[in-house]
């Protein structure tokens, strides 16, 4: 075990890596050690289905959530609200990862128990809290900049930013454990509390696109409130950590690092927004943001079963995890295909019942994105390999620029020919080139040759010059 702070010993060789396992002298009765449980690990499947069962609830909701905007907020009102959301969901995925950050340590000894974990934790919270501040004010700033979102409107979706990425933190956290339940009900709770409080303010008071942000901002507070509830045995008894030491500036760099994929991916699939509003208008942001949201949603099997296998991934050993990422991403591209073919077949008779005739030129679009929807659900698998497994996340950050470049150089052309439609070619092809480019990464790291993988500590001390600020000069 590891004592936090600077008076910790180095350690010579991380107990967890594949070289220490071959290296070490056996104890004298084998049978007296017992290997440690991977959380998850016998629970793959199980863990899927009940994965799929609550985001089978969930997005249906922000489903519901997309037509109850569509019908009270029309076109206007419903492009205020994304491109303000927008602003608010880049900070977020900037933040979001200090919990994957945590899980990542997870798998050295030094850190596996909860009295062990509590300071990691404790630490996550606290910089999610300070940097979240920072990114509220920023928001307003941008907001201010921004004529078609305004002060007002930024600044009441602002303020959603740090129960967002408290929620996001606790939710890694969660899968790190293996919690499968508790992060169920934590992804459930905001767009359901979303839907509700929509319901009252905007349908039930008649409200319009400031109410609209009200209801998602108290969303992510009572969210943020269950999912500390629900690792409360991780961060109680409440001590203020330092957040300036060497532990927290380590969770801060791989937090950011896997915060800029997710930037860069919402960026890489949210760019041709930005140039649909200075080209065609905020109305035109609306429509297509349906077919956006409805191409998205298919993401939901392979979102599931990235999330089921984030905890084996972590502990099991170098050939094992390849496998189950070989197999998780045949599934993913199988049944998001099926779901491609579902949404291309019912998606022209909802889109006219479900928003009406004003939104009947979402349609075009939507037949545009699928394919390309379709080829990037496999890059969720791999992220978790290469980002949460090898704690490389600027390899997946790799795929994600690329998909931003492709989008951004496309789209400009594109909008300025075809407008809507132009936007969802250009996504589409941003999407096939990350999901390029991630495929090769992986299948580089997971070369035949490379039978072992290094632990998170020592590819932290690759980087760095052979030394990581927890373990020690590398072995």
């Amino acid at each position: 075990m590891q004592t936090l702070g600077a008076e910790a010993p180095a350690a010579v060789v991380d107990a967890t890596s594949n070289e220490a396992a071959t290296a070490a002298t056996p104890p004298v009765n084998p049978e007296l050690v017992r290997a440690p449980q991977v959380p998850g690990a016998k629970r793959v499947g199980s863990n899927v289905v009940e994965i799929l069962l609550f985001r089978g609830l969930s997005t249906p909701l922000a489903l519901g959530l997309v037509v109850i905007q569509g019908r009270f907020l029309e076109p206007h009102g419903r492009g205020r609200f994304v491109l303000a959301v927008l602003t608010v969901s880049i900070f977020s995925r900037l933040l979001s990862q200090l919990g994957v950050a945590v899980a990542n340590r997870m798998g050295q000894k030094e850190w596996d128990t909860t009295p062990e974990l509590r300071p990691l934790v404790q630490r996550a919270l606290g910089i999610a809290v300070a940097l979240g501040l920072a990114g509220t004010a920023a928001i307003i700033l941008i907001g201010r900049l921004t004529p078609s979102v305004g002060a007002t409107a930024a600044a009441i979706a602002a303020a959603g930013l740090v129960p967002n990425v408290i929620w996001q933190t606790a939710s890694g956290i969660m899968l790190g454990l293996g919690r499968i339940r508790s992060w169920n009900y934590v992804q459930l709770a905001s767009p359901l509390l979303t839907v509700a409080g929509t319901l009252l303010l905007v349908v039930g008071y008649d409200g319009q696109v400031h109410a609209a942000l009200a209801a998602w901002t108290a969303a992510h507070v009572l969210t943020a409130i269950l999912g500390l509830v629900l690792v409360r045995d991780l961060w109680l008894p409440l001590r203020v950590p330092s957040l300036l030491d060497g532990i927290s500036e380590s969770l801060v760099r791989l937090a950011l690092a896997m915060g800029a994929l997710q930037v860069i991916a919402l960026i890489g699939y949210r760019a041709e927004l930005f140039v649909l509003e200075a080209v065609k208008g905020v109305s035109v942001v609306g429509i297509y943001s349906v077919a956006n949201q409805a191409a998205e949603s298919m993401w939901l099997m392979a979102a599931a079963i990235a999330t089921a296998i984030t905890a084996p991934i972590v502990r099991c050993d170098e050939q094992e995890a390849v496998a189950i990422i070989r197999r998780s991403l045949v599934k993913a591209l199988l049944y998001t295909a099926g779901a491609g073919a579902v949404v291309a077949i019912t998606a022209p008779f909802v889109i006219r019942f479900a928003l009406g005739d004003a939104f009947r030129a979402a349609q075009t679009p939507l037949f545009l994105l699928l394919p390309g929807a379709v080829a990037y659900a496999p890059v969720q698998i791999l992220v978790v390999y290469l980002s949460v497994r090898r704690g490389r996340p600027k390899l997946s950050l790799l795929a994600g620029v690329a998909a931003m470049v492709v989008t951004v150089a496309a789209s400009v052309p594109m909008i300025h020919a075809f407008g809507a439609a132009g936007a969802a070619g250009a996504s589409a092809l941003g999407y096939a080139c990350g999901t390029l480019v991630a495929w090769a990464l992986f299948r580089r790291l997971s070369a035949p040759h490379r039978t072992t993988a290094p632990t998170p500590a020592a590819e932290s001390a690759r980087r760095t010059g052979g030394f990581d600020s927890q373990t020690g000069p590398a072995p």
